[in-house]
C-alpha cells in the first residue's frame, strides 16, 4: 500500500521542483509553434531564440534549471523516436530507383565528410562538425537534435549549429528559385536540386512549391531519401562513440543507445502500415512539439558570452559548406534528373 501512496506524496515536491520550468517550456513551445505557422521560420529556431533569452535571465534560470535540462535531454530523445514514424521504407523504394538511391547516399556521405573537414579548417571542434554536417546533409534542426546526444558538444555549439542551418536554409528559399530561373532548370531538375541540397523538410517544400507540382513531388521524394539515412547515421555514430570510449568489446546491441533503437523500431512500425493516417498525423505533431520543447531547453542552457566566444568560425564554415553543397548537389542533380 505504501508503494502505491508514495508517488502521490512525492508529487507536491516534484511539482515545486519542475512546475515553473515545465510551465515555461510549455509556454515557449506553444509560442514557437504558433509563430512558425504564421511565418516561414522554423519552430525549432524560434524556440532556440526564446530559450537563449530565458537562459540569460538569472532569476528564471535558477528556478527552472531542472526542467530545462529535462527538456534538453529526455524530451529530445522522445522526439527523435517519433521522428522515425515519418519514414516508410516501402514508399521510398517505390518512388526512387537504385541510381537515385546511390546518388542520395553518396551526396549525404560527401556532405558529412566535407562539412566536418571545413569546420576543422576554421578551428571548430569535431563534434560541431558532426552537428553542422548532419544538419546540412540530412534534415536540418531535427537531425542536429537527433545527433546531439551522441556527441560531447556544448550547448553553445548546438545553438550555433541550429542558427547556421536555419540562416542558410532560409537564404536557400530565396536564392534557389532565382538561380533556377536564371539557369533555366527544368521542374524535375530543380526539384532534385532543392531536395538534395536544402536542409529542412519545410524549407524544401516551400522552395519547390514555387516551381509547381512536378518540382515539389521530386523534391519531397529526394528529401525523404536523405531523411531515411538518419537511422544508419545514428547507429554508426553511437558505435563510434562506444569505441572511442574504450568499449570496442561491447556487443552492438548494448553499444546503441535506447533512443536510437526506438527510432529504428519506429521506422519499422511505419513501414508495416500499422497506424492510421490520423494517428500518424497526431504523433507527428507530438514529435514536432517535443523537439521544439527540447530546443527551448538547449537554448536556455547557453550563455551569450559563451556563444560570442566561438567567434565567426561557425558562420564562415557554414557559408563555405552551403556554397559547396549547392554546387555539388546541382552537378549531381544535372546528371541524375
Amino acid at each position: 500500500m505504501n508503494l502505491l501512496i508514495q508517488p502521490f506524496r512525492e508529487f507536491p515536491r516534484w511539482l515545486r521542483k519542475f512546475g515553473p520550468g515545465l510551465t515555461l517550456v510549455a509556454g515557449a513551445t506553444a509560442l514557437a509553434l504558433w509563430v512558425s505557422e504564421v511565418t516561414i521560420l522554423s519552430a525549432g529556431a524560434i524556440a532556440l531564440a526564446i530559450g537563449l533569452c530565458v537562459g540569460n535571465v538569472q532569476l528564471l534560470q535558477e528556478r527552472t534549471q531542472l526542467a530545462l535540462t529535462f527538456a534538453s535531454r529526455r524530451l529530445l530523445r522522445c522526439g527523435v523516436v517519433l521522428l522515425g514514424l515519418r519514414l516508410s521504407v516501402s514508399e521510398l523504394r517505390e518512388s526512387m530507383g537504385w541510381f537515385d538511391v546511390i546518388a542520395v547516399i553518396a551526396l549525404v556521405a560527401v556532405t558529412l565528410w566535407g562539412v566536418g573537414r571545413i569546420c576543422s579548417l576554421f578551428g571548430m571542434s569535431r563534434d560541431f562538425g558532426r552537428l553542422l554536417g548532419v544538419g546540412y546533409a540530412v534534415c536540418g534542426v531535427s537531425a542536429i537534435a537527433a545527433v546531439r546526444p551522441l556527441t560531447k558538444s556544448e550547448e553553445e555549439e548546438v545553438a550555433y549549429a541550429v542558427g547556421v542551418v536555419t540562416l542558410f536554409g532560409t537564404l536557400s528559399m530565396v536564392l534557389y528559385p532565382t538561380v533556377g530561373a536564371i539557369l533555366g532548370l527544368s521542374s524535375e531538375l530543380f526539384g532534385w536540386w532543392a531536395g538534395s541540397a536544402i536542409h529542412d523538410v519545410a524549407q524544401v517544400v516551400a522552395t519547390a512549391t514555387m516551381r509547381g507540382d512536378a518540382a515539389l513531388e521530386t523534391a519531397v521524394i529526394v528529401k525523404l531519401g536523405r531523411v531515411a539515412l538518419l537511422g544508419p547515421i545514428l547507429v554508426i555514430l553511437s558505435l563510434q562513440m562506444r569505441r572511442a570510449g574504450g568499449g570496442a568489446s561491447v556487443g552492438a546491441a548494448r553499444a546503441v543507445p535506447l533512443f536510437v533503437v526506438g527510432f529504428v523500431l519506429a521506422v519499422v512500425v511505419r513501414s508495416m502500415d500499422l497506424f492510421s493516417a490520423d494517428l500518424l498525423d497526431f504523433l507527428d505533431q507530438a514529435r514536432k512539439a517535443l523537439l521544439t520543447a527540447a530546443m527551448v531547453g538547449i537554448g536556455a542552457l547557453v550563455k551569450f558570452r559563451s556563444l560570442a566566444s566561438m567567434g565567426g568560425g561557425p558562420l564562415k564554415a557554414g557559408l563555405v559548406s552551403w556554397l559547396l553543397l549547392a554546387g555539388i548537389a546541382l552537378c549531381v542533380s544535372s546528371y541524375v534528373a
